[in-house]
């Protein structure tokens, strides 16, 4: 059975622009970590690549274009008689890393959501924070939001502020929590992030 990109593994033909790349390996070390297999097509079949030449343009954009420098291992294989350079990147301790952006020059963090790199909003990023901490506290705020996220259509950190009546800071907060406990889950959507019940 042939493999298919999710949120921990990327398929790359060849890497054409070091900051593209940075993204992804960015969103897999905000996360779970992630392998990315240069020489392999969209649709899993193996073309090959110059892996030395791939490694030195993966090596620029953990180095150049993410901040703090992604950690990453390397290597060959051979998979139908060519070669498939291996990019590992672990979860890592330094989250979160940010990509500097190819339109704006700006540092972003992304974070990864099935086969596609997504900018972090505030609710992502502490829910980063918190990981890299070693307690959370909750409060009975953070809990209040659990019943809501039934009952409000949408369930963005915004419509979650006005159906509770606290205020924004302290909804992204609980959400961030709820994220960090796996009580919830964050899905992107076209205008930004929606929030809902694990199940």
């Amino acid at each position: 059975m042939r493999r298919v990109e999710s949120e921990t593994l990327e398929f790359k033909l060849r890497i054409d622009r070091q900051r593209k790349i940075a993204r992804t390996l960015v969103a897999f070390a905000n996360g779970a970590g992630g392998t990315v297999l240069v020489g392999v097509r969209d649709n899993g079949s193996v073309a090959g690549c110059r892996a030395e030449e791939e490694a030195y343009m993966i090596e620029g954009a953990a180095q150049r274009f993410s901040r703090p420098e992604v950690p990453f291992t390397v290597r060959i294989e051979r998979q139908d008689g060519k070669d498939v350079l291996v990019v590992e990147v672990p979860s890592s301790s330094k989250a979160p890393h940010a990509a500097c952006e190819e339109e704006t020059e700006a540092w972003t963090v992304f974070v990864r959501r099935g086969a596609a790199n997504f900018r972090a909003n505030r609710v992502l990023l502490e829910e980063i924070k918190l990981r890299m901490q070693s307690a959370t506290q909750a409060n009975v705020q953070h809990l209040a939001l659990i019943p809501l996220l039934d009952a409000v259509e949408g369930r963005t950190a915004s419509r979650l502020a006005r159906a509770s009546g606290l205020p924004i800071r302290e909804v992204e907060d609980g959400l961030a929590v709820l994220l960090h406990w796996g009580q919830i889950l964050a899905l992107p959507r076209e205008k930004g992030w929606v929030y809902r019940l694990t199940q």
